[in-house]
């Protein structure tokens, strides 16, 4: 009874995502590190694509630049919902969200995105610390992970 719940509720939260018209989402510019520079401030773009397929981050590990602009591109290749979960990661950080994913903001900035069955969610930002961040998949039993490094 309980995974029949379970079930009928992804399929509603899917289908309710699905139909929802794309619409880029900009968090709430909050106290930046100085000298840190918005998205709209640097010339080249880096773009690093992540597929999620058969339950797996494609490749699980990223590299991107600190201080360079970066479009991050989460392509879900499954036909069931995905969240990208990035922990700290953005916190304090300007970014766009564009897509169709269904991003989720809270005090701090973003802290997911959830990804429809073969859908995209395309994040543009800025890091300007080095460091190690792990991601993961928050869906009940999706026990999927990665890792974002800043150099």
């Amino acid at each position: 009874m309980m995974r029949q719940a379970l079930w009928i509720t992804g399929f509603l939260l899917c289908v309710a995502v699905a139909w929802a018209p794309p619409r880029p989402a900009t968090a709430q510019p909050t106290d930046s590190p100085s000298g840190a520079m918005s998205p709209n401030e640097i010339g080249s773009e880096e773009i690093v694509t992540v597929r999620i397929h058969g339950r797996k981050f494609i490749p699980s590990t990223v590299h991107v630049q600190a201080g360079k602009k970066t479009k991050l591109v989460l392509r879900n290749e499954d036909v069931e919902l995905h969240a990208f979960v990035p922990g700290d990661l953005f916190n304090g950080i300007s970014m766009n969200v564009g897509g169709n994913g269904a991003p989720m903001f809270g005090d701090l900035g973003l802290r997911k995105v959830i990804i429809p069955g073969e859908g995209v969610a395309e994040l543009r930002f800025v890091l300007p610390q080095p460091g190690r961040y792990p991601y993961l998949c928050d869906m009940p039993g999706h026990e999927m992970g990665g890792t974002i490094v800043v150099e």
